[in-house]
């Protein structure tokens, strides 16, 4: 586990540039989100936070998650069905999501990172950044449905 105080330093240099106060709330969502090992969603990350903080409620972890992206501190993932979730991560990658359990991985890719970006993109207006995401079966859901193919072909009595 990280040092507090350092895990803290990038919260208090963005509120402090950006003259707004540092408040437990506002630490809390801050350290659920970049100690996620995944990409939380709002509901996640509230369920958390109550834990800590039973008053808080859902529309201060929801306006906190997204001036912590205004902030450049996080970074909101919308995904088709999934609803938003945030990222910790705010360097460059690309994310795999799978189709059966809505999880985002991320990975690097260099091949990725050297695509231009289209004209057709840049033509609708300033572009800030490009990220690639794959979906499909995540390795874990594969396995899973594997076994469960194996176990469904069965007959009772019959052993393998």
């Amino acid at each position: 586990m990280m040092d507090t105080r350092k895990e803290l330093d990038p919260l208090r240099r963005a509120l402090r540039s950006a003259d707004i106060r540092m408040t437990q709330q506002r630490i809390e969502v801050y350290l659920e989100v970049v100690r996620s090992s995944g990409h939380p969603s709002v509901a996640e990350i509230f369920q958390e936070i109550r834990k800590k903080l039973p008053s808080i409620t859902l529309d201060t972890v929801y306006r906190t998650l997204w001036k912590l992206s205004e902030l450049g501190l996080i970074s909101p993932l919308t995904s088709s069905g999934g609803g938003v979730r945030f990222d910790p991560r705010i360097e460059h990658h690309h994310h795999f999501t799978c189709a059966k359990c809505s999880r985002t991985f991320d990975f690097h890719s260099g091949a990725l990172d050297e695509i231009p970006i289209p004209r057709a993109a840049s033509d609708l207006g300033q572009v800030w950044d490009a990220h690639m995401e794959v979906r499909g079966i995540c390795s874990a859901c594969s396995k899973k449905t594997l076994t469960e193919a194996d176990h469904s072909g069965k007959t009772k009595g019959e052993k393998r």
